[in-house]
């Protein structure tokens, strides 16, 4: 196995989680920014910031009980064989702890 190519996936994927915990960050900023200013987007040389409203569903507890049972009924088809399935090939990557 070709040690450089296996390193510098694990480089990449530290670098990948340090950079998303600082976009998280200074997108909390943001949206606080615009939250306070009377304009919700701020447009820059680099393109254009928006402050949007996402829906966060609640449902009813009969919403709930069909979820339940549609879980319920895919783990039956799946240990009965009804239900189908193909095996792609994937990468699991563990990054050593320090």
């Amino acid at each position: 196995m070709n040690e450089k190519i296996l390193e510098e996936y694990a480089v990449l994927d530290a670098q990948i989680k340090h950079l998303t915990k600082q976009k998280d960050e200074l997108k909390v900023d943001i949206i606080e920014e615009l939250a306070k200013s009377d304009e919700k987007s701020a447009e820059t040389a680099v393109g254009k910031f928006t402050l949007i409203n996402l829906k966060t569903w609640t449902y009813t507890p009969k919403v709930a009980e069909l979820e339940e049972k549609f879980q319920a009924q895919k783990a039956m088809e799946q240990s009965t064989g009804d239900a189908t399935f193909e095996e792609k090939p994937s990468l699991r990557f563990t990054q050593v702890k320090l």
